[in-house]
Order: C-alpha cells, then sequence, then structure tokens
C-alpha cells in the first residue's frame, strides 16, 4: 500500500524534470509553460511556477540525473543524502481540498523549494525501497532518459514502450543478420 502519493509524484516529477531538462540536446530552451506542463501532473501548483525558476530547476535536474546514473547504490545514497542536506523539510498534515495529506514544505515556501524537497524525498522512498535496480538512464543506446519503476514486477529497463520497441526491434534485426550470415571458413 502506498500512503503517500508524495512519494510516487516526486519520483515522477524527478524523471519528468531530468528528461526535460537534460536529455533533449538541441532541443529550444524551456518556456515557463512548458515548465508548468511537465510539473503539472504531479501535484504541484504549478501557476505558482515563475521565468526566474527555470534556471534553479534545471540546475536541480542535472543533479537529479546524476542519481539515475549511479552504478552503485552507495554512490545513489550518496547523491540522495546531499539532496536532502540541501532542502528544509517540515512537514504538516493539511486539507486544501485533496483530502488529508502530507506536505514537505510550510505553507508559502518557495516554487522551486517545493519542487526540490518532493523530487529529494521521492528518490529517497525509491532507493529505501527498491534500490538501485528500478532506476537509471533508457537501455537503448541511443537515447538519454532516465525511467523510474514503481511497477510491481519492477523489469523496466526503458524510458518509455517506444525505445523498449526500438531496442527489440533492433535486437531481432541483429539476430536475423546473424543467422542469415554464410558461415565463416576459418580452414587453412
Amino acid at each position: 500500500m502506498d500512503v503517500n502519493g508524495y512519494r510516487s509524484d516526486g519520483v515522477g516529477a524527478a524523471v519528468a524534470m531530468v528528461n526535460f531538462w537534460t536529455a533533449d540536446e538541441g532541443a529550444a530552451p524551456p518556456t515557463v509553460d512548458a515548465a508548468r506542463a511537465m510539473l503539472a501532473p504531479y501535484s504541484f501548483l504549478v501557476r505558482d511556477a515563475r521565468a526566474a525558476d527555470l534556471g534553479p530547476l534545471a540546475d536541480w535536474s542535472a543533479e537529479l540525473r546524476r542519481v539515475f546514473e549511479a552504478e552503485r547504490l552507495e554512490d545513489a545514497v550518496d547523491l540522495v543524502n546531499g539532496l536532502l542536506d540541501r532542502v528544509s523539510v517540515r512537514p504538516r498534515l493539511v486539507d486544501h481540498g485533496y483530502g488529508l495529506h502530507v506536505h514537505y514544505a510550510l505553507p508559502g515556501a518557495a516554487f522551486v523549494d517545493r519542487v526540490r524537497i518532493n523530487t529529494a524525498i521521492g528518490l529517497a522512498a525509491l532507493l529505501a525501497e527498491h534500490g538501485i535496480e528500478r532506476s537509471g538512464v533508457c537501455a537503448e543506446e541511443r537515447c538519454e532518459r532516465v525511467y523510474a519503476d514503481t511497477s510491481r514486477n519492477g523489469r523496466r529497463r526503458f524510458c518509455s514502450d517506444t525505445c523498449a520497441n526500438r531496442a527489440n526491434v533492433a535486437a531481432h534485426r541483429a539476430r536475423k543478420r546473424a543467422s542469415a550470415a554464410p558461415p565463416s571458413s576459418d580452414a587453412t
């Protein structure tokens, strides 16, 4: 049972932010409206986002990316602990029309601070519950996007079905080419 929706929202927001700010090289700089649209599904009051928040959020996203790139649990834990050291968590129960739930920031906290707090706590919960086996950089060799698998079976290795299909088709074609190739003659 997931008793705290912020865990999944924080993890989802971390993935979305990393992919939004660090994975699509050559893309036009994000706008406030684009950043709001990207963060809206993760329970943030995105109307509070301002143009001045884009730089700090992009920098935070680059730091979050390092967690997904970590190859050892110890490294990921150190990175997340470093993120947690930089946020001020003040949990409190609130009900503002969405049912009673925990907020990790005081009312009136800056938008960037709320995003940092929730993504750091979400990644901490993911590591505590699943280690690094359920997150990483997409296994499709041409993709730079990250993923976090919060499913029951935890077997995800791609950022999307598109990348999974692309990798599977490439592997199938490679096997087909290998089986169709004439046998090599090593006889001398």
